[in-house]
């Protein structure tokens, strides 16, 4: 579980022998902290499709606006909407819709109704940082020095180690993310398919 009290020392770590007691503190190092913030938690929820900050939607089509040539309807993004992780036609998903147009604020599909997984910047999903996982906010702490390095730290050389060390820590982040993905939807084993070999498949669907 993340704690943003944590993840300022953990960035204020990278960049000097600096500590904060509780987030009240009036500092100028807090300040930087503070006005970095929101737009480093932004930018890192779009550089990935993190787990902890997908949801999924049904939509229907919205009649008021005029789909794009070649296709039926048009779909308002959410607007908590970051970037798109799978649209389907199908609640679960097993179909995907490979003929749409993504344009601005809207999907261009020709169907009535979609589902859709997306990252969101909700405060129950992106924004919920109790729900960050560690390799996320360690990623998320070098950005943060990165972006507040200069006006605490006033060192480039350090700044630029900076910016390496959060990219190895994005991309350590990226590949745990995704091996978390892959163990929640494991296929069934050996074994089980064995099993199911000559039964009717409509036997086991739920």
């Amino acid at each position: 579980m993340a704690d943003r009290l944590e993840i300022y020392r953990g960035a204020l770590r990278l960049l000097g022998p600096s500590n904060l007691a509780s987030l009240s503190e009036d500092r100028p190092e807090k300040r930087a902290l503070d006005g970095a913030w929101e737009n480093c938690g932004n930018f890192m929820l779009e550089q990935g499709l993190w787990n902890f900050a997908i949801r999924t939607v049904q939509l229907s089509f919205d009649e008021d606006v005029e789909p794009l040539f070649g296709f039926d309807h048009a779909f308002s993004k959410p607007a908590d909407w970051v970037r798109t992780a799978a649209i389907s036609e199908t609640a679960d998903f097993r179909e995907g819709v490979m003929a749409y147009e993504d344009e601005t604020s809207y999907w261009h599909v020709s169907l009535e109704t979609i589902y859709v997984r997306y990252v969101s910047n909700d405060d129950a999903y992106g924004w919920n940082v109790g729900a960050w996982r560690q390799h996320f906010s360690k990623a998320i702490e070098a950005y943060l020095a990165f972006e507040c390095g200069l006006p605490i730290s006033a060192d480039r050389g350090n700044r630029n180690d900076i910016y390496s060390l959060y990219e190895k820590r994005l991309r350590d982040a990226k590949i745990k993310d995704a091996v978390d993905e892959r163990v929640r939807y494991s296929p069934p084993g050996r074994w089980t398919r064995s099993r199911n070999v000559g039964y009717p498949r409509d036997r086991y669907r739920g």
